[in-house]
């Protein structure tokens, strides 16, 4: 069946919205660009990448690349995709002045060049296998050759766009040209409702069609109810409790190893996240990538170990602020459960509770102790950007697989 007007809602929403793929950091951007273009490849839900504007990856070493592109591939003005549309899509990452969030990545590829107009050879700096996998990601969207008003979200994909407001909303009618068969619907509106409560009052009052990232507390609001379904997907993303090195108190080891010990990953996925989610290890590969080591297994929840590393860091009943906000998904939630496993040991954490706006510019990789909420990368070598932030450890408690309800 085809045909109608979806409305949706995501989570995430700023007047910094963008449809320049090469500087999108938030959801509502990345739904946004994989409305209106398309990748050379994307991942299948194995996490393996398959092709999607290429016909195929070619390369004898890992270090040149040969790229066959599809042919009778039209942009939404009606110009055919060629060989010169990527190279310069490409290109704009490793131009300072257009602030591509994948730079660090992109760098890697020393030369890019158009073998015919259906042909792209890229070399990279040193062999890398996982090419294929690098450019299924959102950054690397295909844009036309030339562009520099990137409002009208002029790409290959299925939607075309009718009205981009940033922070505000966006509009999208079918594309009747798309290569791959068009979408079913005729047109999505997509904007952004930052509050769960309000976000799911929307949606059971019939003024929204899809909510994204349901929190775990409101699922009860939406589960079993006529005309309504929850869909549940592992989607690598995480909330970490991260403890900077180079500030007290994490600049002491055994403060470090002691919060390792205290975290109860299980109290967090039973009471924090009812269910949704699955515990990780202090590391960001989730049991959903297919690099995932199920034999590395999470530290046990440990109190008498937590108090002994505490008391021999010098620290035990001492207060250590702690900040957390709904910004990072289930965080203070999270908190609460860490705080009341500190509290049986005699340790004290300050939870402080900050409000979103604001949270990742102001707290973020600044304050001492403070959770974060990760997106998933194609791969262990993607991370590559993380190198340039400060010096710090996360303590990965779960992982919280972002539902959807419709």
């Amino acid at each position: 069946m085809k045909g109608g007007a979806l409305k949706a809602a995501g989570w995430s929403s700023s007047t910094a919205d963008t449809l320049d793929p090469a500087k999108a950091s938030l959801s509502t951007d990345y739904v946004r660009c994989c409305s209106f273009y398309n990748r050379l490849t994307f991942l299948d839900k194995a996490g393996i990448p398959q092709m999607e504007l290429a016909k195929s990856f070619d390369t004898d070493d890992a270090k040149t690349w040969t790229i066959k592109l599809r042919t009778g591939v039209t942009f939404h003005d009606g110009k055919s995709l060629t060989a010169d549309d990527v190279v310069f899509s490409l290109k704009r990452h490793l131009d300072p002045a257009v602030g591509s969030k994948v730079a660090k990545i992109a760098a890697q590829m020393t030369d890019i060049k158009a073998a015919d107009k259906n042909t792209v050879v890229i070399t990279l700096a040193g062999a890398n296998a996982d090419l294929p996998t690098i450019l299924s990601t959102h950054h690397f969207m295909i844009v036309a050759d030339g562009t520099t008003d990137f409002s009208k979200g002029n790409g290959t994909g299925p939607f075309i766009c009718k009205s981009f407001e940033p922070g505000v909303r966006s509009v999208g009618v079918r594309n009747p040209n798309y290569w791959k068969g068009g979408p079913h619907v005729d047109s999505f509106e997509f904007f952004a409702i930052s509050d769960d409560n309000a976000r799911v009052n929307a949606l059971l009052s019939g003024d929204i069609h899809l909510a994204a990232a349901i929190n775990p507390r409101s699922t009860r609001l939406v589960d079993g109810q006529k005309g309504f379904a929850l869909s549940k997907t592992t989607s690598g993303n995480y909330t970490d409790l991260n403890i900077r090195l180079d500030m007290e108190p994490g600049s002491r080891k055994d403060f470090v190893d002691g919060m390792k010990y205290l975290v109860n990953r299980e109290q967090i996925v039973k009471s924090a996240l009812r269910g949704f989610g699955e515990i990780g290890n202090d590391q960001p590969v989730s049991p959903a990538s297919p690099f995932h080591n199920a034999a590395l297994k999470p530290k046990p929840h440990d109190p008498e170990k937590a108090k002994a590393l505490f008391k021999k860091a010098g620290l035990l009943g001492q207060s250590i602020p702690v900040i957390t906000s709904d910004a990072a998904a289930s965080a203070i939630d999270m908190a609460m459960v860490i705080q009341a496993s500190a509290a049986e040991i005699g340790m004290k954490l300050d939870v402080q509770r900050v409000p979103s706006d604001g949270y990742w510019s102001n707290y973020w990789l600044k304050a001492p102790i403070h959770f974060g909420n990760i997106n998933p990368r194609p791969t262990r070598t993607s991370c590559s950007p993380c190198s340039t932030l400060p010096k710090r450890r996360g303590t990965r408690a779960s992982t919280s697989p972002k539902s959807s309800t419709r």
